[in-house]
């Protein structure tokens, strides 16, 4: 396993093309590629960045959303020697040119309806010198991106060798192979989707991409039963969502490996994905991108214990160690951080054109290793399984994604309504939603909401602003971080009080209005409150990509109504979406036609074009469904 190992990712899949020839290797409902086609257009990619002078240690960016386009463009790139930057094309503008400023960007590749590769001028991109010269390393895989505490994203170089010992292990230990059908469904920007999109494919198997780019919940189960999907990889808050559906499901038989990763699993969220699917083995993935993809993982049984799932063993060529502030291991049972040790981790950040290493030395028993400290606290159990259990800084994961407090925080006070604030994550219904207390004028958050949606993924965005005439300080004139989070507790749960006070539950003659108000309120966030803003969006009213699958399935069971999910993207005021489902509701007594006309139906959802699936994207984009 080692020797392969070693080699890169492009090769890999080059010798799955060559071995699977005409298998299918991606089916969508536009088109179905076999690998021995995957191959080719790939070649032909790497034959156009190599005549235009790309190759060896220049960074390609692939902009795109995740489908077989953005497939052929990254087998491409390694073909031709160069280095992948994936960039999902739907987050803000400002947040894609500071990622493709991160590195020596010398070319970018538009994965719209046909690829269009244009060489990129700007810093780096025309500099020959010292910046391209710290990237000519053939191990040098891609640029993958983080949360940095720094207002910026950080840039971080992932391994040849260790993304391909990844793949090659994750698809010999689970017996991944031509007999499996993979949901791929991660966004890019992110080193998960290497693993979504490639481990299948090197393992011959046919990787199944869904039109719409977020899917309900409904329509994901269709999915999946349609397609015969065997296994997929997901986010635990995105399965909880998924599971929020009918009370007895119908057992998708076909699913036999799902891989969690980003958050922690929940026992309660396990057994209810088991009711969905019975014949499912469920895995615990764990790792930070710093150390390649993930570095542990736990095969939770059938009877699955209650609370976080452990997150097992270490992978072959990885160990880990929990250590106290001293940096001396902690015995079996008590908490410390981790630290990762891996034989094939990250090259380290991009920091201004140089490798700016994250790993530390420590000592372990006698033996001087080279780790990367998580900043995650766990232990290890009497049985050897590591067990997270909180976090020893301000980073958080929302939908899988990893977000630094401080970056969200330093965003915020850059906006000149604002004299001071404080951030903070709070559980919610379905995952977290970050909260921001700020001093400052409350009569601009509007134009504060606009100007973080330019600059941030819509996960960062706080769901809940509470404005404060000033931050209780202590005594040393530091925040209070404990009164502030207090107050940020104390104010969603009021809110909960409020939405459910609304006096509303019992009454048969409720509007239209009143009805969809209350699904906003236990919906949207702490932005909902606003509501009387008839014009505001759901996603200005604190709601994001992922809380639009809850609006869409309440709205159907509230209303009796079925339509596609797109269709609220389309209508995302409050007013819109009034309207619209008072058009559903008249609509029950025209004529079949009519009633066609207005409500629509999913396979035409399927089939809205490219520029209107883009334009809805920017709207709502959330970075990606799943992150280490």
């Amino acid at each position: 396993m080692e020797s392969l190992a070693l080699q890169a990712v492009g090769t890999l899949l080059r010798q799955a093309c060559e071995k699977f020839t005409h298998a299918v290797a991606i089916n969508s409902s536009s088109e179905s590629i076999e690998f021995t086609e995957l191959l080719s257009r790939a070649r032909k990619v790497a034959d156009e960045l190599q005549e235009q002078g790309i190759g060896n240690g220049d960074v390609v960016g692939v902009l795109g959303r995740r489908g077989a386009s953005v497939i052929v463009a990254v087998f491409g790139v390694w073909l031709s020697g160069a280095i992948v930057m994936l960039v999902d094309d739907g987050l803000p503008e400002v947040r894609r040119e500071t990622m493709l400023n991160c590195g020596p960007v010398r070319a970018t590749i538009d994965c719209g309806n046909a690829l269009r590769i244009t060489l990129r001028a700007g810093p780096g991109a025309a500099d020959e010198g010292a910046v391209g010269e710290s990237l000519d390393n053939e191990d040098y895989a891609y640029i993958a991106f983080t949360s940095g505490s720094t207002g910026k994203p950080k840039a971080i170089i992932g391994s040849h060798t260790g993304l391909s010992l990844f793949l090659e292990w994750q698809a010999g230990e689970f017996g991944i192979g031509p007999h499996d059908r993979f949901a791929h469904l991660t966004n890019l920007s992110f080193d998960v989707w290497f693993r979504d999109a490639l481990t299948p494919l090197i393992s011959g198997a046919t990787l199944c991409v869904p039109d719409e780019q977020h899917l309900d919940a409904a329509g994901v189960r269709e999915f999946l039963r349609q397609e015969q999907v065997t296994g997929l990889h997901l986010v635990p808050s995105l399965g909880k969502v998924w599971m929020s559906g009918p009370a007895k499901p119908e057992p998708i038989p076909s699913v036999r490996l799902a891989f969690f990763a980003g958050e922690p699993l929940d026992g309660a969220l396990v057994r209810r994905w088991q009711e969905f699917f019975p014949r499912c083995q469920v895995v615990n993935l764990y790792g930070p991108t710093e150390t390649t993809l993930a570095q542990h993982f736990y095969r939770i049984p059938q009877s699955t214990a209650a609370g976080i799932q452990p997150v097992g063993q270490n992978l072959p060529c990885s160990r880990s160690h929990v250590l106290d502030e001293n940096r001396q291991v902690c015995p079996d049972g008590v908490v410390g951080e981790i630290h990762i040790s891996a034989d094939h981790p990250s090259h380290g950040y991009l920091v201004d054109g140089r490798i700016v290493s994250p790993f530390v030395g420590i000592c372990v028993d006698g033996e001087q290793v080279v780790a990367y400290p998580t900043g995650d606290l766990g232990r290890r159990t009497d049985h050897g399984d590591l067990e997270i259990v909180g976090r020893a800084d301000e980073q958080i994961k929302i939908a899988g994604v990893r977000i630094e407090l401080q970056e969200v925080r330093s965003a915020i006070q850059s906006h000149p309504s604002v004299r001071d604030a404080f951030v903070c994550a709070l559980e919610d219904r379905f995952t977290k939603v970050i909260v921001a207390v700020v001093e400052g004028d409350a009569t601009a958050e509007r134009q504060l909401r606009d100007d973080l949606k330019g600059r941030l993924m819509s996960v960062m965005v706080p769901s809940v602003f509470l404005y404060l005439p000033g931050l209780p300080k202590l005594p040393n004139g530091k925040a209070d971080r404990k009164a502030l989070a207090e107050a940020a507790r104390s104010h969603l749960r009021h809110r909960a009080e409020r939405v459910g006070g609304t006096g509303l539950e019992g009454r048969t003659d409720r509007s239209v209005t009143d009805r969809l108000e209350r699904i906003w309120l236990t919906v949207a966030g702490g932005g909902a409150e606003r509501v009387t803003d008839r014009e505001v969006s759901f996603f200005d009213a604190g709601g994001t990509s992922l809380t639009i699958v809850v609006l869409h399935s309440e709205i159907q069971a509230e209303f009796g109504v079925h339509f596609p999910l797109v269709r609220l993207f389309e209508h995302a005021s409050f007013n819109a979406q009034r309207r619209f489902l008072e058009s559903l509701k008249d609509s029950r007594t025209s004529t079949p036609d009519a009633r066609a006309a207005v409500v629509g139906n999913a396979a035409r959802a399927r089939v809205l074009s490219a520029r209107r699936s883009r334009r809805l994207q920017q709207a709502h984009s959330s970075a990606g469904l799943e992150k280490d």
